[in-house]
């Protein structure tokens, strides 16, 4: 997708998206996936300003949903989309080729789960409101930006795109406080318990263990969900992530050994357990005696 004419952003912000489609996941099953990154901190140009976020997500579209920079990381922003249906207006969103900005089927859809590290915490906020976001149509919700809107946080969002995790990363462990690392970092996402469950593991360079980050509750079964034996997993990276005018673009970000394991099948396998009958314990007759003394 072109860059919108209607957005400025620094020279120097990225922008990057992609959905490995070599390869699509059964989801009644579990899917295990992992990468390791490297974020200098140097990259961080020695200020506190800098904004960057990079997010991982289960989909079941086999191309990305959008490469748009900004709070939501990769995804469409509903304001935006709401605004594109109305050309009559004359304010829809366009790509340098006059293409309205829209989504696939007018729909905000097709992302099972994405998991946030954002330097700002922003991909947490509550999303536009307003005349284009009519209750129900297109509002996205999410937290207050004075209140719970952290920096070096983790933000998960389900399939409806409610937040399910947000909190600082330094209240999640003693040496991933911060997204920056001088030296590759793993890691590891599983995705269980046909989706009620997510576990985000961390492994540093210099161990071969994997260290439990935490643990969402999804809180939904894909039981319910369509097209469940066609998943595929995604990145994106943002940066900057808002247009203020102190909002800095960070410095490089390595990625690599990008792996995933789960199910490559559309057949959902079933078996019948059976267990041995119970043993009966015969219950003998017995006849009250009355009336008897020593």
């Amino acid at each position: 997708m072109a860059f919108p004419i209607t957005v400025t952003l620094p020279d120097n912000a990225r922008y990057y998206n992609f959905v490995e489609t070599t390869k699509s996941f059964n989801s009644n099953y579990d899917i295990t996936w992992s990468f390791s990154y490297y974020f200098p901190a140097s990259s961080i140009q020695s200020h506190n300003n800098y904004q960057l976020g990079f997010a991982t997500f289960l989909t079941s579209l086999s191309s990305t949903l959008s490469a748009l920079p900004g709070q939501y990381l990769g995804g469409q922003d509903p304001a935006i989309w709401l605004n594109s249906l109305n050309t009559e207006a004359g304010e829809a969103l366009l790509t340098e080729g006059s293409e309205i900005v829209r989504l696939e089927n007018f729909e905000l859809s097709g992302i099972l789960v994405k998991v946030a590290f954002d330097s700002t915490g922003l991909y947490a906020l509550t999303g536009r409101t307003g005349q284009w976001a009519p209750s129900g149509d297109g509002r996205r919700s999410g937290v207050g930006l004075e209140t719970d809107c952290f920096r070096e946080a983790l933000v998960v969002r389900d399939f409806k795109h409610n937040v399910v995790a947000n909190a600082p990363l330094s209240t999640m462990s003693t040496t991933f406080s911060t997204l920056s690392t001088d030296t590759y970092r793993t890691l590891r996402f599983r995705y269980i318990n046909l989706g009620k469950k997510l576990h985000i593991d961390v492994r540093e360079s210099d161990t071969t263990t994997y260290s439990l980050l935490t643990t969402v509750n999804l809180n939904f079964s894909i039981a319910d969900l369509g097209n469940q034996d066609n998943i595929y997993v995604g990145f994106s990276l943002c940066t900057p992530i808002s247009t203020e005018s102190y909002a800095l673009s960070a410095g490089n970000l390595y990625l690599r050994n990008f792996h995933i394991e789960g199910y490559e099948n559309d057949t959902v396998l079933t078996e019948t357990v059976t267990t041995p009958m119970l043993s009966v314990v015969s219950n003998d007759p017995t006849t009250t005696v009355s009336n008897i003394t020593a």
